[in-house]
């Protein structure tokens, strides 16, 4: 790596989750399936509409609320709320209870599936003696720290250090949620740094923000385990720099 391709500077670094410390292996929308499936087992099939029938009914509600941005519910309790729209409009009896049970089982299977890249733990084990480290997510709250304990990194990202949005007008790229952050860790934007692999989300809502940012970019067959060149570019005022593996951040922040 070059040697002017270095981060300094910096005392707090913010991950996004998925697809940046954890592999997300199981979409919702197969895991809404396997539970409806299991749900209705015992049901006849006269009696049973399908997984597909259901789906349909709760993703054409779930994508109104999702446009609409008037909603300031906790993303749980809106997929819980569609979840019973759906539910009441094909004549399905549903209890407060289930429609907890049914979102929450989905959130546990999609946890089950996820994995962590090789060496994560390890790489969050020596940035956490330099820095502070801390989580900027658009996931729900409950799914990140069920994430954090599943995978033991809890230790790294306390529920105080950990960001998620309570409304979709703030969810990055929005900067809400990274001036939060800074404000409540007291740092200034030159002094944090955003690592995730979205660019739309993480990049680009971080350099808003007024942040530099590491971007995680897994695609192509420069990701392979012998990809070690960190590059670096300017978006706007903000330096970006690229990575293809986590790891690469031990040498990015030497």
């Amino acid at each position: 790596m070059n040697e002017t391709v270095r981060l300094i500077g910096k005392r707090v670094i913010f991950f996004d989750v998925n697809q940046t410390l954890v592999q997300q292996n199981l979409s919702f929308e197969d895991g809404f399936r396997r539970v409806w499936e299991n749900f209705t087992g015992r049901w006849s099939r006269d009696e049973k509409p399908s997984a597909e029938q259901v789906w349909t009914q709760y993703i054409t509600r779930w994508q109104q609320r999702k446009k609409s941005r008037i909603t300031f519910q906790q993303l749980d309790e809106l997929q819980q709320q569609c979840l019973q729209e759906a539910m009441e409009a094909m004549d399905i009896p549903v209890s407060g209870a289930m429609k907890r049970g049914f979102i929450q089982e989905i959130r546990r299977l999609q946890v089950e599936a996820k994995t962590m890249p090789p060496h994560t733990r390890e790489v969050l084990e020596r940035l956490s003696r330099n820095y502070r480290l801390a989580i900027i997510s658009n996931s729900p709250r409950s799914e990140v720290l069920l994430m954090l304990k599943r995978f033991d990194i809890g230790t790294f990202f306390p529920p105080e250090h950990v960001f998620t949005a309570l409304k979709p007008a703030d969810k990055k790229p929005a900067p809400y949620l990274f001036k939060k952050a800074l404000k409540t860790m007291q740092f200034s934007p030159k002094q944090a740094v955003m690592v995730g692999n979205s660019w739309r989300h993480d990049v680009c809502g971080a350099v808003k923000a007024g942040l530099d940012a590491v971007w995680l970019s897994t695609s192509g067959s420069a990701a392979g385990p012998d990809a070690k060149e960190i590059t670096q570019q300017r978006l706007g005022k903000r330096k970006v720099y690229l990575i293809k593996r986590l790891d690469q951040l031990s040498e990015l922040f030497s």
